[in-house]
Parts: C-alpha cells; structure tokens; sequence
C-alpha cells in the first residue's frame, strides 16, 4: 500500500511537471490570439490578434482615435511580425517600411504580453577596396526598393544619400567613436525611409572592423519599452 502511495506520488508530480511545462511552451496561434491593451504616456491601444493571422488595432490619443487593420506572423517561437498598417506607439522603433516587431513573454506561463522593439538594423556593405580595417570608405545599403549610399571620410564626417520611389534624401554630418568601440553618428543621419533621426533616436554601428557596417536605429533610453498586455489569461 505503501509503495502505492509513493508510486501514485511520483506520477502525480511527473504530469503536474509535464502540464507545467506545456503551458510555460505553448506559444501556439491559439495561446497567440486574443485582446491586448496598452496604456502609456497619454496613448490607449486596444489590439485584437485573430487565429487567421490579421490585426486590428485602435490607437487613442489626445482625444484623437485611429482604426487599422493589418496581418501579422509569426517570426521564431516568440517573435512576431506586424505589416506596415500597425499604428506606432510611444517607445516603439518601426522598421524602415513601417512594419513593427515584437517578442511575446509568458509570466509564470500565464500572463501573456507583446514587447515592441526599440530597435531595427539597417546593413551597409563596403563597396571599395580597403588595405586595413580603416572605417572611411563608400559604402551601400541593403534596404528592399531603397539604393542607399555612405560615405564615411577619415575627418569623421559622412555624406549620406537615400533614393527611393517616392523621394531622394542627402545628407552630411559626423561620426565619433564611442568608448566601446561603436561609431555614433550625429542627428544628421537618413534613416531607410530618406527621414532624418528624431529627438528620441540614435544611430550607432556595432564593432566596425569588417566590410559591413550594421547601423542599429533605436529609441533613446529611459523611455520604457512599449508593452501590450493581454486581456485574458487564457
């Protein structure tokens, strides 16, 4: 009888771990789905995430509300994607295109949110030949449908062109070189969408020694990061 105990004891604790961690795991469409709110600094947005991969989203501000409609999928486990319809929120750094990211976190694998990213990368590969791992140089972007040309100078300025469709956008300004290594670029900088940095956005490439240049564009620290929560737990 004893042994009984302790038997149905284990197997107990063996299908509570293993509920656990479906629960914990599951980042499936159906987890996915459903309501979120986000409330921050005067902005109110209620976004619907259906089964069939579209949004809908509400965006309240300043007694102003805007309506849209869009798709989204997913990226990795906890990653997804929004189309270029997403309405920003404050803190959040949309792509180039418009499009948004964002990461899904499970609290205790049952508060559901959605993280907007405060960042995106855009790649600029060098297209002159260079001896050394000197930054100065010509370099190209690789945005879809933009032809983006850098040219960094040894004086620590740069010359910037982005042509497009719709627009062609010049640029001059300068670098410096932070303390650890990454090159900071002044408020000068053209984004892929031909527009200059904003008050709240930087412009900084990661450890340039090589060919490329991956430039991050990112929102200012200490504005919080952007967070829809979801309405029901499950």
């Amino acid at each position: 009888m004893k042994v009984l105990r302790i038997l149905s004891g284990c197997l107990f604790v063996v299908a509570a771990f293993f509920v656990v961690w479906y629960v914990v795991s599951d980042y499936s469409d159906r987890v996915t789905s459903g309501t979120y709110h986000f409330t921050h600094d005067g902005q109110t947005s209620i976004l619907v995430l259906k089964p069939d991969h579209t949004f809908q989203q509400d965006l309240s501000e300043h007694g102003e509300v805007k309506r849209a409609t869009g798709t989204w999928h997913r990226v990795g486990e906890g990653g997804i994607e929004f189309s270029k319809e997403f309405l920003a929120v404050a803190g959040q750094e949309a792509h180039a295109d418009g499009s948004a990211f964002a990461d899904m976190h499970k609290d205790f694998g049952l508060f559901i949110s959605l993280s907007l990213r405060q960042y995106y990368v855009q790649w600029y590969g060098r297209v002159d030949p260079s001896p050394s791992n000197a930054v100065s140089g010509t370099y190209a972007g690789d945005a879809p449908g933009v032809s983006a040309t850098l040219i960094m100078r040894p004086n620590h300025t740069f010359e910037q062109t982005i042509h497009t469709v719709s627009i062609t956008n010049q640029a001059k300004g300068s670098w410096s070189v932070g303390q650890n290594g990454d090159i900071i670029f002044s408020k000068d900088f053209l984004k892929a969408s031909g527009q200059a940095l904003s008050g709240n956005e930087t412009a900084s490439a990661w450890d340039p020694k090589g060919s490329n240049l991956q430039i991050q564009i990112a929102t200012a620290p200490g504005s919080g990061v952007p967070t829809f929560r979801k309405k029901r737990l499950f």
